[in-house]
């Protein structure tokens, strides 16, 4: 029987590197526990529904630094960066929630858009999308 062939490992990408980065791409990092399927699910249903909610936008999902970094026990945090070089702004934290485990992640993503706009309006004003001139003045109060 021949030796088996080891996986297919997933190419590291660098987005800040030059030959990678785009200041419109945003950045999605998720740490999650490996503990249960569930955290890789919802990781995986976050970085869709943000491309699907602002299609407008790029989006590229890091989960776990790629690979590179142990989450802890019990971890589901959602960071959100405007590109690969901006800075992380964290978006939900269910590391200290739970049991039960439904408790880790956020009742809905939708939840989230007002905060990711938000960063988008901080660096790019002309880039935030999906909220109306009325919704900006009523968060400004």
């Amino acid at each position: 029987m021949p030796p088996k062939k080891p996986g297919k490992k997933k190419k590291d990408v660098d987005w800040a590197a030059d030959e990678n980065f785009s200041k419109d791409r945003s950045m999605i990092y998720v740490e999650h526990t490996y503990e249960c399927p569930i955290f890789q699910t919802k990781a995986d249903e976050c970085g869709s529904f943000f491309t699907q909610r602002i299609p407008e936008r790029k989006f590229q999902l890091v989960k776990n630094r790629n690979g590179r970094q142990v989450p802890r026990d019990g971890a589901f945090e959602i960071a959100f960066s405007q590109n690969a070089r901006t800075s992380e702004h964290l978006l939900w934290s269910g590391l200290e929630k739970g049991p039960p485990r439904r408790d880790k992640f956020p009742l809905e993503y939708e939840a989230l858009v007002p905060d990711v706009n938000r960063i988008l309006r901080k660096f790019y004003p002309d880039k935030a999308v999906g909220v109306a001139d009325d919704e900006e003045e009523r968060e400004d109060m």
